[in-house]
C-alpha cells in the first residue's frame, strides 16, 4: 500500500498535503502536536478527496512514543528519569525504537516522509537563559527536579535523538525519502532583526529568536550531515520569508500570554522618582477584538504589522503554495532548492505572488476594520518596541494625515492635537492598555492597566529617571514633545528620501519607495526607517 507520512499540518504542510494528492497515494497519516488538529485536517481532506484514506495521528514527534502526549513540563517531570534515559543514554537501537518517529514508520510503512512542523519554534521555545539562571543562583543546591527541567528543555539532545531516529528508520524500512521544510529563524533577515515575535527583547534579539535559529541551525547541521550518508535521500527546504497565511478575522486578540481581555478602567497617574511602579485594576470580562490576520505559530498579527513585516527590504513575502511547489518539485527529483547542497542560493526568497498576497490580505483587513468599526494597529506579537511605535505613529496620523500638513504644523500645535486627541478617545486607551502598553504624557502623567509587557512583574519596578526612559523606549506610548517631534522629523526625512530615490534613474531595491505617499501608511512608514537604519534584509542590486 502506498503510503505518505506528514509531519506537521500547518498552513505549509496543507498546502504540500493538497498537491500530494495529485500523485494519488493510498493513505496519508497526518500527524500534529494535538488530536484535535488532526482530526480537523483529516475532515477537511477527506472532503477535497474521496479516494484517498486519511488518518489522523498526533503527540510531540520529539518525546518519546510512550510519552508523547505529556504536554506540558509538569507531566514531563513526573516521568523525569524515563525521559532522560532516552535522552541521554548512548544512542542503540534499542533507545532509538522507543522513539515517535520509530513507532509512526514501523505501524504505517510510508514510503516517503514530508516533515512541515516549525522545529526550530517546537525545540528553541524552551531557550530561556533568565528562567534557569533564577532557579539556580536562588538556591544553595539545586534540587532534582530543576536539574530535570533543565536538561528535559535543552534542544540539543532532541535533536540529535530525531536525526539518528530517522537514519534507523530509513535503514530498517527503507525510507525513499525524507523531505523537511524548515525555517531561517529569522525570515531571511539578520541579527539586527527588529522584531522579537512577542518576546520581552533582553538585547538586539530576544531570547525566544536565539533559541529558534539555534535550534533551526543544530537540526539543518545533523540533516547535512546525514545526507552525506551513502543511500539515504534527505531534502531541505527554507523559506527566508514570511509565507502564506492561514485566514483574516474580527477576533479576539491572542499573543504569547493566550487571549487579551480588555482593561475598562483607564486613570491618569502621576510618576515621581522613588515611588514603585504600580498597575491599575480593570481587566472585565470582555475581549479585545480587532481584524487580524491568522498566520501560523506567531498567532496573528494587526494590518500596521503586517506591513512593517512584509515590506520591501523587510522579511517580504512567499505564498505558501509557492513552498509546496517546490517541495513537489524535489519530491519529483529537481533539487536544486535543497539548502542541504548549497546555502543563500537555495532558499525560497520573496516573491511577486507573495506581495500580492500581501496587498489581498491587507484588503480582507480594511474591510473587516469598516463593518466593525475598529483598528486594526498592533497586537504585540511583533514584539512590543512596534507596538508601541505603531501606536505612536496611528495617534500622530489621526491629528495629521498627510505629510504635507505634518511638515507645516508647529510642534506646540502638534503636541497639543495629539494630548487632546488621546484624552478625548477612551477606546483606543482602553486597547492599548489592553495590550500591556502604558502612556506616558509630556507632563509625567501616565496611563497604566493590570501588567505591561516591558518591564513585566518580575523586574524591578522602583522608578529611577533611567530606568523609566529604558522602560518609554523599549515598551510605552511615549507622547511627549521630544519623541512626537522625532516622529515628525522621521516621516518627513522618510517621504523625502523615497521622493530622491523615485528621482534616481538606478537605484538599489532595499526599500520600497512607492509605497511612501503623502497620505502615509503608519506600517510602511515604521519598516522604511527601520531599512534607513539597515535593520533589514542584506542589500540586493537589481
Amino acid at each position: 500500500m502506498k503510503t505518505i507520512l506528514v509531519l506537521g499540518v500547518g498552513q505549509i504542510g496543507k498546502a504540500i498535503t493538497k498537491r500530494i494528492l495529485e500523485h494519488k497515494p493510498d493513505r496519508i497519516i497526518l500527524h500534529n502536536l494535538t488530536k484535535k488538529e488532526s482530526d480537523y485536517c483529516c475532515v477537511y481532506f477527506s472532503k477535497i478527496c474521496k479516494n484517498i484514506e486519511f488518518i489522523p495521528s498526533y503527540g510531540d514527534i520529539f518525546l518519546p512514543f510512550d510519552f508523547n502526549k505529556l504536554t506540558t513540563i509538569e507531566e514531563q517531570l513526573q516521568n523525569k528519569y524515563e525521559l532522560l534515559n532516552f535522552f541521554y543514554s548512548d544512542l542503540s537501537p534499542e533507545i532509538l525504537k522507543k522513539s515517535t518517529l520509530y513507532n509512526l514508520v514501523q505501524k504505517w510503512k510510508p514510503y516517503l516522509i514530508i516533515d512541515a512542523i516549525n522545529s526550530g519554534t517546537v525545540l528553541g521555545n524552551h531557550y530561556k537563559p533568565e528562567l534557569i539562571l533564577s532557579k539556580v543562583s536562588n538556591e544553595a543546591t539545586v534540587d532534582v527536579d530543576t536539574s530535570a527541567e533543565i536538561l528535559l528543555n535543552d534542544f540539543v539532545p532532541k535533536a540529535i535523538n530525531f536525526v539518528y531516529s530517522l537514519k534507523l528508520v530509513m535503514e530498517d524500512f527503507k525510507i525513499k525519502k525524507y523531505l523537511k521544510v524548515s525555517t531561517t529563524g529569522l525570515g531571511g533577515m539578520g541579527m539586527n532583526m527588529p522584531y522579537t515575535h512577542g518576546d520581552t527583547p533582553k538585547a538586539s534579539l530576544s531570547f525566544a529568536l536565539m533559541g529558534k535559529i539555534s535550534a533551526a541551525g543544530v537540526l539543518h547541521q545533523l540533516l547535512w550531515n546525514l545526507s552525506h550518508t551513502t543511500h539515504y535521500n534527505i531534502s531541505l527546504l527554507i523559506p527566508s520569508t514570511f509565507v502564506g497565511y492561514d485566514s483574516t478575522k474580527f477576533e479576539p486578540i491572542e499573543t504569547d500570554m493566550g487571549l487579551i481581555k480588555k482593561f475598562d478602567n483607564p486613570k491618569k497617574i502621576k510618576i515621581k522618582d522613588g515611588d514603585i511602579l504600580t498597575y491599575s485594576k480593570g481587566i472585565c470580562d470582555e475581549y479585545l477584538e480587532f481584524p487580524v490576520v491568522r498566520a501560523g505559530e506567531n498567532h496573528v498579527y494587526s494590518l500596521y504589522e503586517l506591513s512593517v513585516l512584509t515590506a520591501v527590504g523587510q522579511m517580504e513575502a512567499i505564498t505558501k503554495e509557492e513552498v509546496a511547489n517546490a517541495a513537489m518539485e524535489d519530491i519529483c527529483g529537481k533539487t536544486n532548492r535543497n539548502m542541504l547542497n548549497y546555502m543563500d542560493s537555495g532558499m525560497l526568497t520573496s516573491t511577486f505572488a507573495g506581495k500580492v498576497m500581501v496587498e489581498k490580505i491587507k484588503s480582507e483587513i480594511k474591510l473587516l476594520m469598516q463593518k466593525n468599526n475598529s483598528t486594526s494597529i498592533a497586537t504585540g506579537n511583533l514584539g512590543v518596541t512596534v507596538a508601541k511605535r505603531l501606536y505612536e505613529l496611528h495617534i500622530i496620523k489621526q491629528v495629521c494625515k498627510t505629510v504635507e500638513s505634518l511638515k507645516n504644523i508647529d510642534i506646540k500645535k502638534l503636541c497639543d492635537l495629539v494630548t487632546r486627541n488621546i484624552e478625548n478617545n477612551k477606546d483606543l486607551i482602553i486597547e492599548i492598555l489592553s495590550l500591556g502598553l502604558p502612556i506616558v504624557m509630556e507632563d509625567n502623567s501616565m496611563f497604566i492597566g493590570e501588567y505591561s509587557l516591558f518591564p513585566d512583574k518580575g523586574c524591578n519596578l522602583t522608578i529611577t529617571k533611567d530606568r523609566l526612559e529604558k522602560w518609554i523606549q523599549v515598551g510605552w506610548v511615549d507622547l511627549r514633545v521630544e519623541n512626537i517631534l522625532f516622529w515628525k522629523e522621521t516621516i518627513d526625512y522618510v517621504y523625502n528620501d523615497a521622493q530622491k530615490v523615485l528621482k534616481d534613474k538606478g537605484f538599489i531595491l532595499n526599500r520600497d519607495v512607492f509605497s511612501i505617499s503623502n497620505d502615509y501608511d503608519i506600517g510602511e512608514v515604521l519598516a522604511y526607517y527601520y531599512n534607513l537604519q539597515e535593520k533589514g534584509r542584506k542589500t540586493c542590486n537589481i
